[in-house]
């Protein structure tokens, strides 16, 4: 039995949506089928935030899922059919790869909806929480592009055997515009806090941290291009041990993919350097304390995947570990993401502490 709310402005067992006390249902369709989606309340913080944290990991399980698809060689299992698999909307008569890569699209149909309904709230609360509605608009148009992406990918044969450049930049961008969304989403959890940082943020006060973040940002764009290349590189072209696979990368007959993939641990240590001391620098700045928190998550985590990253390199790339690889990537970016949101509508922990001491002066000049 459905659990009805009462919100005090309806009658009792009556739903709130757009200021109408019904129970109006809306449908959204893209492509697979039509998911009926049931009005959707005016949910509290803590239920606010709850939706925005499943839309998030929806998201990372959806990343994970689709590299999955890709290291199996299931990419094609629907064929060259989108929105469709295999011609039908169900596959009936399904291989291993076809429920893979159907599965896929079922999980991305259900992160799209959670993205929508994240939206429609984000919207009702947005004089409240302006920034919420700012990151929730943000990540449902990245959605958007990944649906895009998607179709782009399956319709234009850029799957199974097809080992082409292009099919290289189409992954490795499409990881981009992954990492943007879960960057988005990270902001939106933060601003569905009920203590979330003020908006807008405050770039203009603290230009030193917002280039240092947003450096950092940009470099781990760059770091995930780079390594969707090597995936590819490393999937059609895998190696069969680690001598022959490190000749091979600087063999000058050697398919583009593979020559590229040897940038992208060059590139990740670049980039973690680059986060250990800008980090460090921030801590020195005074960062807010829960920015604090994150940006010391966020070193851990990284050494962990630059490790992981090696032993993925040693052994060959095996599925498990590039999961495992690319599960700590995500999160990475999450939390820089994260750091920057809460660095950012946050005043230092300098300043804040000067505020502090310039009031108990002020009290103690009083008294």
């Amino acid at each position: 039995m459905r659990r009805k709310r009462y919100d005090g402005r309806c009658g009792e067992g009556q739903l709130s949506f757009l200021n109408r006390c019904d129970t109006t249902s809306y449908w959204i369709d893209i492509g697979l089928s039509f998911v009926r989606i049931r009005t959707v309340t005016l949910l509290r913080p803590a239920s606010l935030a709850v939706l925005a944290w499943a839309t998030l990991a929806g998201n990372m399980l959806v990343m994970l899922q689709g590299a999955l698809v890709r290291a199996t060689g299931s990419g094609a299992g629907c064929g060259s059919h989108w929105p469709s698999c295999q011609g039908e909307v169900i596959p009936l008569a399904a291989g291993t790869a076809t429920l893979l890569e159907f599965g896929h699209r079922l999980l991305s149909l259900v992160v799209f909806v959670l993205g929508a309904v994240l939206l429609i709230q984000a919207w009702r609360h947005r004089r409240a929480r302006p920034g919420l509605f700012v990151f929730a608009g943000a990540a449902f148009v990245f959605l958007l592009f990944e649906v895009l992406i998607g179709a782009a990918t399956v319709l234009l044969g850029l799957t199974g055997d097809n080992a082409t450049v292009g099919r290289g930049i189409m992954v490795a961008s499409h990881l981009v515009n992954s990492l943007l969304l879960v960057g988005a989403l990270a902001g939106a959890v933060v601003f569905a806090r009920e203590r979330s940082p003020a908006w807008p943020l405050r770039i203009g006060r603290q230009r030193l941290p917002a280039l240092i973040l947003g450096g950092g940002l940009f470099g781990m764009l760059v770091l995930m291009f780079s390594g969707g290349i090597a995936a590819i590189g490393d999937t059609m072209f895998p190696a069969e041990s680690l001598g022959q696979g490190l000749a091979a990368d600087f063999d000058p007959a050697s398919h583009p993919l593979i020559r590229l993939r040897v940038l992208h641990p060059l590139i990740a240590v670049l980039v973690g350097t680059y986060l250990f001391f800008s980090l460090g620098l921030g801590l020195w700045l005074g960062l807010v304390v829960e920015a604090r928190r994150l940006a010391l998550m966020l070193l851990g985590v990284y050494s962990l995947q630059l490790a992981i990253g090696t032993v993925n390199l040693a052994f060959l790339a095996p599925v498990p570990l590039q999961l495992l690889h690319l599960a700590l990537a995500i999160l990475s970016f999450g939390l820089l993401a994260a750091v920057t949101v809460t660095a950012l509508g946050s005043p230092t922990a300098r300043a804040e502490r000067g505020r502090g001491a310039g009031g108990a002066r002020a009290l103690g000049e009083a008294t």
